[in-house]
């Protein structure tokens, strides 16, 4: 095992937080012998109160069509992943919202040149939580993850022209994918995030720029891209491009979740209103049709300055 995949096959291993058993229990229900695993990702991963927020979740499966009818499942095939609501408990409930997405989709996504949707998750810290097969899908899910890591540390590190540590570096990775949104985020969130798990993303760091071909080398205790002018100016052209692409799948992802969320068109406004400010009322004729409402709904939130 390399460097790098003992770095991220160790975080798979942390300690996850407690009172989810509720959650899995439910998707045991709902998905019975198809359910591969269970990760936690996101801000909720590293909160000691899970009830005040949206827990984060990725459900792994092995094949769609074994948990969804057809038009579920190739919307699933041709964009993943599947965006579901679950809410568990009366007095104090636990909420969160799932990606459910195939192992071997995972693992293609994770190096995919348009979409950065897995691979620049999923090179942040997540948990394991729960796997039919522990060893075998710990396997699948470091192999899926290191190749999110290269691919995140490949494209970004040739913009990257003088030497920084390694928080410098990933503060602006992220911050860059975070322009590939529909709503920059700020890139205070970023230095949160990277300021969440230091010991994480400095070992990263070190273990990818020792591995050829990442475009990143150390410079000391500092980190540079290796790339000369033209390979850095073509990766500029490539977030730029992605920064249109990414807005589109984004966009592409928000409204399919109008059809697979109960209350669809509901988290639609809410999501909108929470990043631009922008509230629209659903209709109850939205709320009925949610698939016919989203593309309409889309149009005049656009012309309100609801996407950026």
């Amino acid at each position: 095992m390399t460097s790098l995949a003992a770095i991220i096959r160790r975080d798979l291993q942390q300690p996850a937080p407690d009172g989810l058993e509720g959650l899995l229990a439910a998707l045991h229900e709902r998905y019975g012998q198809a359910l591969r695993g269970v990760l936690i990702y996101g801000s909720c991963r590293r909160d000691v109160d899970i009830h005040s927020g949206v827990v984060d979740l990725l459900v792994l499966v092995e094949r769609y069509r074994a948990v969804l009818r057809w038009p579920g499942a190739l919307a699933n095939q041709l964009l993943p992943p599947n965006v579901y609501f679950l809410q568990v408990g009366d007095s104090q409930p636990v909420r969160c919202k799932y990606a459910l997405v195939s192992i071997s989709q995972f693992a293609r996504r994770c190096a995919s040149r348009a979409d950065h949707y897995f691979w620049a998750r999923f090179t942040q810290p997540c948990r394991l939580l729960w796997a039919a097969d522990e060893a075998a899908l710990a396997d699948a899910l470091t192999a899926a993850r290191v190749r999110a890591a290269r691919t995140f540390c490949t494209r970004f590190a040739p913009m990257i022209r003088q030497p920084v540590d390694a928080e410098g570096f990933w503060t602006q990775a992220l911050a860059a994918t975070y322009r590939c949104e529909l709503r920059p985020e700020s890139p205070s969130n970023a230095s949160r995030l990277i300021a969440a798990d230091p010991g994480y993303w400095q070992a990263l760091t070190q273990a990818l720029a020792a591995e050829p071909g990442s475009a990143l080398e150390t410079q000391g205790s500092r980190f540079q891209g290796q790339a000369g002018r033209w390979r850095s100016a073509r990766a500029r052209i490539d977030w730029r491009l992605r920064q249109i692409s990414g807005k589109c799948f984004n966009l592409a992802r928000l409204f399919k979740a109008a059809g697979t969320f109960s209350n669809g068109i509901d988290y639609i406004t809410w999501k909108v209103e929470r990043h631009s400010g922008v509230r629209i009322e659903p209709t109850e004729q939205m709320r009925r049709y949610p698939r016919l409402a989203a593309w309409g709904l889309a149009w005049r939130m656009w012309r309100q300055g609801g996407f950026r």
